[in-house]
């Protein structure tokens, strides 16, 4: 019968329990006796430890593969495990695999990046978008991570997977990242994703579009809601711009690759107090620069967000 995840997360490998796996796994070498109980097992190899933790995840409920390469020599390079798990797997047993890929990771000792990843669905959420090189979502689970963190961030993940159009998101270094495939409705997915409670107090956002360049970073009281709104309607009438908001440290806007009017015009409308709206009692100003690379004018506009 087939171990569930949630039994993987109960229990933890022990060096014999391992060392037995890795015999079934790999085969018995003719001629090699079976150990007796007392007798205490041989340290596992980098190539046992491999094929161990490559077993071991692959037999956890939702994971569709197990991936593990490299640059050789293996045992000089860091090896990247990336655990791709099915697109339909229930919410829960994506959570208690990721508790037992830490408990794997951390009985084989296993130092190196592990990847939980899951591609975008054939049918649902985002049928209809434009196709995306990015996974649905990815996280990186180690052992020595709280279990907690993990789990709360891949919750998170999950929730806001469910969002229509949304690809690509991650959670690095306690930031979330999301990127958007529908360029008609940036602003509409941005306040879809602030819902869920992983992008509540802000994200970092990528449009994925041929035509438009837009990635801005959204930060609670540091930058507004109707900044990002400007922002992606500009993007929207300059499809030709580069759009980019900074963040989250200190918010700074760049625009680039427009005629001098339309460097003026947009200069104009970052000029609107109506943009700095909400933002925390002290927060630094926003600088922004625009840049043309027309020659009819000065090449570069510069200025603070909300003040003429």
């Amino acid at each position: 019968m087939r171990p569930t995840a949630a039994s993987a997360r109960r229990r933890r490998l022990r060096p014999a329990l391992v060392a037995s796996a890795l015999v079934l796994a790999l085969g018995a070498l003719a001629g090699c006796a079976t150990p007796s109980p007392s007798t205490p097992p041989a340290p596992l190899t980098d190539a046992e430890r491999e094929q161990a933790l490559q077993d071991g995840i692959a037999e956890l409920d939702g994971v569709a593969s197990v991936d593990i390469g490299g640059v050789e020599p293996r045992d000089e390079n860091p090896r990247f495990t990336t655990v791709t798990i099915e697109p339909d797997a229930a919410p829960k047993a994506v959570l208690a695999a990721s508790d037992g890929i830490a408990l794997l990771a951390d009985d084989l000792e296993w130092e190196d990046p592990i990847t939980m990843r899951a591609d975008p669905p054939v049918d649902g959420a985002t049928t209809g978008a434009p196709v995306s090189a990015d996974p649905w979502w990815s996280i990186e689970v180690h052992p020595t991570t709280d279990a907690a963190v993990t789990r709360g961030a891949l919750a998170g993940l999950l929730l806001a997977s469910e969002v229509d159009g949304v690809v690509g998101l991650s959670f690095v270094d306690g930031w979330p990242y999301a990127v958007l495939l529908e360029p008609d409705r940036v602003t509409e997915r941005f306040d879809e994703l602030r819902r869920t409670p992983l992008f509540e107090r802000g994200g970092t956002f990528t449009l994925r579009d041929d035509q438009r360049w837009l990635k801005f970073a959204y930060a609670e009281g540091l930058t507004s809601p109707e900044l990002i709104d400007e922002l992606a309607a500009i993007s929207e009438e300059y499809p030709h711009a580069e759009v980019l908001l900074e963040g989250p440290g200190r918010p700074a806007v760049l625009v680039a690759k427009v005629t001098t009017a339309e460097a003026e015009a947009i200069a104009a409308r970052l000029a609107d107090p109506a943009l700095v709206a909400g933002t925390e009692a002290g927060a630094p100003a926003i600088a922004w620069q625009v840049t043309s690379p027309d020659g009819d004018g000065p090449g570069r506009w510069e200025g603070v967000v909300g003040a003429a």
